[in-house]
């Protein structure tokens, strides 16, 4: 069906299971039906995930009136390791609306400013919340647990990390190589937290494809 939420629907679902072509392929179709679809509350992550950054950031709308994507726009430029304009993304977001994602990054933004204490209390704060109000969205989850692999806190990055699996986040070819999660590779748990992700990752291949 060529109905614009359907296909960027779709195209999300695909991306939670590491199938990111074709999330791509979904979300442009998407945009192509609607150039408004989902526009302030969704993001094209699929090139986030495959290393398109650049690209990534192209396809983010221009207009910044949304504190969700000036988030991502930090993300994209934190990724290209332009942490100066990544931090200044990050506390705009959170200035705009300290939501669950503006917290997350206003975490990374002081990690950036070497406030690694004020970083953790923040972040701390975000997983506190996520368990009281039972959060299920695994994409932002997930994103909890890159910042404390970033910040070096392994036992609490893994914790999280399975967390985020369980809830439905299984992008095996983003976790393989997501560099923000490299503090954990050297890990045993990782390997078998990867493992978990890549038996998911191919029976959702074999299912739907």
């Amino acid at each position: 069906a060529n109905i614009a939420e359907a296909r960027w629907e779709l195209g999300y679902a695909y991306r939670f299971a590491g199938m990111l072509n074709e999330s791509i392929t979904e979300s442009e179709r998407a945009r192509a039906i609607d150039p408004n679809v989902k526009r302030t509350s969704s993001a094209p992550n699929a090139y986030l995930y495959i290393g398109e950054y650049e690209k990534f950031l192209s396809r983010l709308p221009k207009d910044d009136g949304a504190a969700f994507l000036v988030f991502y726009r930090g993300m994209g430029n934190y990724y290209l390791k332009r942490f100066e304009q990544a931090a200044a993304d990050f506390d705009r977001a959170y200035e705009m609306d300290p939501q669950l994602y503006t917290r997350i990054g206003k975490a990374l933004s002081y990690s950036i400013k070497n406030q690694r204490d004020v970083a953790l209390e923040v972040l701390r704060d975000v997983e506190r919340e996520i368990d009281q109000k039972g959060v299920g969205d695994s994409e932002a989850i997930y994103k909890v647990a890159q910042v404390y692999a970033v910040l070096g806190e392994r036992g609490s990055a893994l914790r999280v990390l399975r967390r985020s699996i369980e809830a439905g986040f299984f992008c095996y070819t983003y976790l393989k190589s997501d560099p923000l999660l490299d503090s954990l590779r050297a890990d045993p748990e990782c390997n078998t937290l990867l493992e978990i992700v890549r038996n998911r990752h191919e029976s959702f291949q074999r299912t739907f494809f």
